[in-house]
């Protein structure tokens, strides 16, 4: 069924780890407002991150597109694998960034800590 609908195993990944991130961001945005600035949203996506144990080492956020790079991946801690392995961290960060700034991004993870990496590496882009 899966691969008759030309989603994928790794697009329903992406998809299920949207729907969390846009229903955190949403729960955020209904306590602190609307209208966040730039590092209002790096604030909100941080402290998501962080309730799991995921380090933010690096944060970039333009409006169209997003560098991410993470330590402590819930997906890659601790596992080796020669693909990257975290589509639904990429997915949930692209979910938080859809709601509090609208759009469409598309998540891709360019480093992941289970393929040899220091850290995994999210790169997000607004889709026309």
């Amino acid at each position: 069924m899966i691969k008759l609908s030309g989603f994928g195993l790794g697009g329903i990944f992406v998809l299920s780890g949207k729907k969390a991130g846009s229903k955190a961001a949403a729960y955020l945005k209904s306590y602190i407002g609307e209208n966040l600035t730039k590092e209002e949203i790096k604030v909100c996506v941080i402290a998501a991150l962080q309730a799991y144990n995921q380090k933010v080492i690096e944060f970039n956020l333009e409006e169209n597109f997003a560098l991410i790079k993470i330590d402590n991946s819930i997906f890659a801690d601790g596992i080796t694998s020669k693909k990257p392995v975290c589509l639904p961290l990429g997915g949930s960060l692209a979910g938080m960034l859809e709601i509090f700034m609208g759009g469409n991004f598309e998540p891709k993870e360019i480093e992941c800590k289970a393929c040899g990496a220091k850290y995994c590496v999210f790169e997000l882009k607004r889709k026309n």
